[in-house]
């Protein structure tokens, strides 16, 4: 991997070589091309004219944490370690629900060296999100939360994190993919991929940009053999942001529910045009209802195909789970369903989603 990353490397200096050349060129009628190809990718001035990203790093780098953490008596094991960083002046820290779930104490290195201890002030099991609170008197930096910017595929980025507990590392890559889903991921989170060096430890911590903005946390790799092979998934900011309103605001993050168990299904009803005589709709067919919940107290049957949830159409299951979570507890909605072979509007009042591990009880419960 370290050849690979040491090619890289090259490739990329001799890239940035060639496009701080491009400008100095002199053809006339090609100038106003040149400029502006210029314009878009030497984005950072300092990053061009050292050649790396040392400057980013030098700048990001104070907000990043190493945590240290000891898990309760009974637990598999006994210290675990892992990656977050600092995103406001209280000195709240973002990192993994994975990596503090179950602990007796937490400790917060930064990349100086000094070691503070550390407080949950709340965690999100679905989205694998934990908020804590570093307990220091001191003034400290953060990095602030942004989402403007649009992530691209082939876009530079890099990590920075604690693997095995080695300490404070960066890697660099590019984003290989948006919109990915991971077995275990939870329904609420397309994933962004990166090929940045991702390892144990590297949990937590940001995934930036050349811009130096954070664009998602560190999650989980894919790997037979439990090491990095250039396949890493990183919780996109955008989630973060809901997660840690959510946390903030309720001390937890609420989400709807009515009580359903879900699968996807494509189903045909009668065209609109003497042309065909049937289309293919596709909607959540309701595979399961949980006893005395929402769906039940309200009418909805298994069977039912749900086709829309308060004004939004629903082509398959996880839509449906996304559409529903986002929906606040004790709110009435509309929900257009297909049954029997005619639609029909239920009115439900919505409840409050489990959290993930009591939801896996229920559904394991009720799911033949």
């Amino acid at each position: 991997m370290e050849i690979i990353l040491s090619f890289i490397n090259k490739i990329l200096r001799l890239i940035i070589l060639t496009l701080a050349i491009l400008p100095n060129l002199s053809s006339a009628q090609d100038t106003g091309v040149i400029q502006n190809f210029s314009d878009i990718n030497l984005i950072n001035k300092k990053i061009i004219s050292n050649l790396s990203i040392a400057d980013l790093v030098d700048q990001v780098s104070p907000s990043v944490v190493n945590i240290t953490v000891s898990y309760r008596p009974g637990s598999p094991q006994a210290t675990g370690y892992g990656s977050g960083f600092i995103i406001s002046a209280n000195k709240e820290v973002v990192t993994n629900f994975h990596l503090v779930d179950n602990v007796d104490k937490i400790e917060i290195e930064l990349n100086d060296g000094k070691i503070y201890p550390a407080i949950i002030i709340g965690v999100d099991e679905e989205t694998d999100l934990a908020l804590l609170q570093l307990q220091s008197d001191f003034t400290l930096p953060y990095l602030s939360l942004s989402t403007n910017k649009k992530n691209r595929v082939g876009e530079w980025v890099f990590a920075i994190g604690n693997p095995y507990g080695m300490g404070q590392s960066v890697s660099l890559g590019v984003i290989s993919a948006i919109g990915r889903a991971r077995k275990n991921g939870g329904a609420y989170i397309d994933y962004i991929q990166t090929d940045a060096s991702i390892n144990k430890g590297n949990s937590g911590g940001p995934l930036i940009n050349l811009r130096g903005e954070v664009i998602g946390v560190n999650s989980a790799i894919y790997s037979p053999t439990g090491a990095n092979i250039g396949i890493a998934f990183v919780i996109p900011l955008r989630v973060v942001i809901d997660v840690i309103g959510g946390i903030r605001n309720d001390g937890r993050m609420k989400r709807g529910y009515i009580g359903v168990i879900l699968k996807t299904e494509e189903f045909q009803v009668e065209g609109e045009s003497p042309s065909y005589s049937l289309r293919s709709v596709y909607g959540a067919t309701i595979k399961k209802i949980i006893p005395k919940s929402p769906s039940y107290s309200f009418g909805l049957k298994e069977g039912d195909i749900i086709l829309d949830i308060n004004g939004s159409t629903i082509r398959d299951a996880t839509q449906a789970t996304r559409a529903i979570g986002a929906l606040k507890p004790d709110e009435l909605i509309d929900i257009i369903i297909r049954r029997r072979n005619k639609t029909y509007k239920v009115k439900i009042m919505i409840g409050e989603r489990p959290n993930k591990s009591a939801l896996e009880t229920i559904n394991n419960e009720f799911n033949d």
